[in-house]
């Protein structure tokens, strides 16, 4: 019988997942021989000889036995008969040879697998109590991996020879580190230091010695900052009311911002929060993100890790570390809060950590350099009708770089979209994938801005390619925006188009749920910020059209912002100026005076916001129709949340409080109106203010809060309606951070449920601004195939 060669190109997550080995493995099993060799492009190509029939079954093989990780983009299979020539099967050296055959990506960072947590508590000298203990299913791979081919020598762990037993870890074809990157162990790999506040090293005989000391400390009230994969966090006692309100006031910018936590297990979360199936499957998931969570009734953790809330952000441990602390504390859980200032890149400096948090107390740090800084993800699961539908409120650590699957294909060409400024992640489309890169904040300041070159610069070198065409916000004064040129001339592109803030957060649900983009649909954009093609400041916006051609069809009514940034920041301003819309000045002053406590200057402060909306001056950038600001306002008269401490807090608290009364059968009839005038509705929010005051007395903030969000709800489900049936669309995409609100989006999708209408939200990534980037990328796309 005659052997048989063939030339296998597969593509898709098949570097950094033990690929290679289970190639080689199988191979051998099956008496193959030949070669696999990782790729320049992230793909690989297996080359194997043997009869036909055994061939056809390698390959069979190969689809159904793949890496729990792997994904198949592609999977082209060469036929030719030759004379031998092979003598064995290998895996060769890897190539810098791109073959094109299909798109190619690394896999996330994984959370450390079961195997290597057991290793930890084992005998073997070499990973016993080894915090970077990692294998060919697990350890980081986006935050170490410099350029591909997914190599050690183009990662971080260049930095680590392998030791003599290392090195036959690697090479030994039955060991689950046959060729893992990350291999290594306490000869050989990267270790912690702990150091003082005074900067002072802190000796000890073991890794394990380390943890406990500092496990010590943190249950005795002191602040630890923590290296990790992609960061640093802070971490101390999570039932410590003191050392909380110590952190928070060292964070400056952290007055009443939630703390994240970790937990050592599901069993020690359930005593203090409730959680669901789907909750505890993402949860327990190799991706390990932060998962908020209704609090129950034996939440016993301090009020100071989230303050004013119904919920808690949790996650499990992720790292070798994290599972070491918590084993050596007695106290099941702990914050793990990032360590950086709001709106500034994560530290991953021992020297910048060392000297940024001067009000440390200890730093327990690593040698492993983090080539990318990657967040800790964030979600939430809301119910969408009869189910459950996973929210992203930040997509970053366990998801980067996984792509999206786009409906059109962009061929050779390469697009690059910018996003907004807050919550930014940039995205590349190239074929018909768009990859977001890793979440990088705000971009207000100049050190936030480079790290979102940085993280651009890093995509581009990953897939080897180059930008075609630039995607942006056009708010004239965000500086992703001001620095479009500079941006532009950096990865040499000719190219640059602005989009509009909510219709690409439309567009954004569009791409993911693959709707066509010819087909008329109705959007609904529900925000707090955006720049509106009239000058204004947009929010609470609903369109109807095709995703590259959306009208605007309705919107709240306009009304002033006192102050601009002022009134986010003291949602009174707000409220002062909505009350204006339906009571005269002298008794908005009346109603406004008992609350001017609030305001930093008091009642002359209040006389002043007065004065100015007598005026009505008010420049184009004050003016909204803002559903966030809306809320804010609602918050205030309600006197839940005078203050934003971060971002949405008077909303996010409104919506928390209100939550109690979900099952309360006797709430207050309330209603917002709207109009229709030359074919624009709108909602008109103001007048719900004399009800909420009227009724002040008879119901308690939650049960208003709740009937005022399910009113705003109920009127946008039933413009929708109406829209729907006079124009004959049944597609209804929802988008903005504001429909992240359980209370208002239950309500529209219920109605709209009803009346037997097609919805769709995001659900993988943001339907905050940290998926406009993905809408603008997508209307491009669009743009550039006409």
């Amino acid at each position: 019988m005659v052997d048989v060669t063939i030339e296998i190109l597969v593509s898709g997550i098949v570097q950094g997942i033990g690929y290679r080995p289970f190639v080689y493995n199988l191979a051998k099993e099956l008496d193959l021989k030949g070669s696999v060799q990782n790729l320049g492009d992230a793909g690989v190509k297996i080359i194997v000889q043997g009869l036909k029939e055994i061939l056809d079954k390698f390959i069979e093989l190969l689809k159904e036995n793949k890496p729990k990780l792997c994904i198949y983009e592609s999977f082209q299979v060469n036929w030719e008969t030759t004379s031998s020539l092979f003598e064995s099967f290998e895996i060769a050296k890897s190539s810098s040879e791109t073959k094109g055959i299909g798109f190619s990506y690394l896999p996330p960072d994984v959370s450390i697998c079961d195997e290597c947590l057991q290793e930890l508590d084992s005998k073997e000298r070499r990973r016993t109590d080894y915090p970077f203990n990692s294998c060919v299913d697990c350890g980081p791979r986006y935050t170490v991996i410099e350029k591909i081919p997914y190599d050690r020598p183009n990662t971080v762990m260049t930095d680590f020879p392998f030791c003599s037993e290392c090195n036959k870890d690697y090479k030994n074809s039955d060991d689950r580190r046959f060729h893992a990157q990350t291999t290594c162990c306490i000869d050989c790999g990267p270790k912690y230091t702990v150091y003082s506040s005074s900067n002072e090293e802190i000796s000890f005989s073991s890794q394990k010695d380390l943890v406990r000391f500092i496990a010590k400390e943190i249950e005795d009230g002191k602040i630890v900052a923590i290296k990790g994969i992609g960061g640093t966090h802070l971490a101390c006692s999570t039932l410590d009311d003191e050392v909380l309100i110590k952190l928070r006031e060292a964070k400056g910018k952290r007055k009443y911002k939630p703390f994240a936590i970790m937990a050592r297990n599901v069993e020690d979360i359930k005593k203090f929060a409730n959680l669901n199936s789907e909750e505890e499957t993402l949860l327990t998931s190799f991706r390990k993100p932060i998962i908020l969570l209704q609090r129950n009734e034996d939440y016993y953790l301090s009020e100071w890790v989230a303050p004013g809330l119904h919920n808690v952000g949790v996650m499990l441990p992720y790292a070798g570390i994290h599972y070491m602390l918590l084993k050596e504390m007695h106290e099941p859980t702990v914050v793990m809060t990032s360590a950086n200032p709001s709106n500034y890149p994560m530290f991953i400096d021992n020297e910048e950590i060392k000297e940024r948090l001067d009000y440390v107390d200890y730093f327990l740090l690593h040698n492993r350099r983090i080539y990318q800084r990657n967040d800790d993800s964030v979600l939430r699961i809301n119910k969408l009708g009869e189910r459950d539908s996973t929210k992203f409120l930040r997509r970053s650590r366990g998801w980067v770089p996984e792509p999206l699957l786009s409906s059109i294909d962009v061929g050779a060409s390469t697009y690059l979209a910018i996003g907004a400024e807050m919550h930014l992640i940039p995205s590349l489309m190239k074929g018909s994938k768009i990859i977001p890169t890793q979440h990088i904040g705000t971009v207000t300041l100049l050190e936030t801005y480079d790290y979102m070159l940085d993280s651009i610069e890093h995509i581009l070198k990953l897939y080897n390619t180059k930008i075609d065409a630039i995607a942006y916000d056009m708010h004239p004064q965000y500086l992703t925006s001001t620095n479009i040129e500079e941006i532009a001339a950096k990865f040499d592109v000719e190219e640059y188009f602005a989009f509009q803030h909510h219709e690409a957060h439309i567009a954004s649900v569009a791409l993911e749920n693959k709707i066509n983009p010819e087909e008329e649909v109705i959007g609904l954009a529900l925000d707090g910020t955006g720049y509106g093609r009239d000058g204004t400041i947009w929010g609470g916006e609903i369109f109807t059209g095709s995703v590259s051609n959306l009208t605007r069809a309705g919107h709240l009514e306009q009304y002033a912002l006192p102050g601009g940034d002022l009134a986010v920041k003291y949602p009174i301003r707000t409220l002062t100026s909505l009350l204006s819309h339906t009571y005269s000045l002298d008794e908005v002053t009346t109603i406004v005076k008992p609350m001017t406590k609030y305001l930093p200057r008091g009642m002359d402060e209040l006389e002043l916001i007065i004065k100015q909306i007598d005026r009505g001056d008010f420049p184009k950038g004050f003016l909204t129709t803002s559903s966030g600001r809306f809320l804010d306002a609602v918050s205030s008269v309600l006197e839940i949340c005078q203050e934003q401490t971060y971002e949405g807090e008077p909303a996010i608290r409104l919506e928390g409080l209100s939550l109690s009364e979900s099952s309360n059968n006797n709430l207050p009839k309330l209603s917002i109106p709207y109009s229709n005038k030359n074919g624009i509705y709108k909602l008109e929010v103001s007048k719900i203010f004399p009800d909420l005051i009227n009724l002040r007395s008879k119901y308690t903030k939650a049960a208003l809060g709740y009937a005022t969000q399910q009113a705003l709800g109920r009127s946008l489900a039933e413009i929708t309606i109406e829209l729907s049936n006079d124009k004959g669309i049944d597609n209804i995409l929802i988008s903005g951070g504001v429909s992240l609100n359980s209370i208002i989006i239950g309500e529209i999708v219920n109605k709209l449920t009803l009346n037997q209408k097609k919805i769709f939200t995001n659900e993988k990534v943001s339907p905050g601004d940290g998926g406009i980037s993905v809408g603008q990328i997508y209307m491009l796309a669009l743009q550039q195939s006409k």
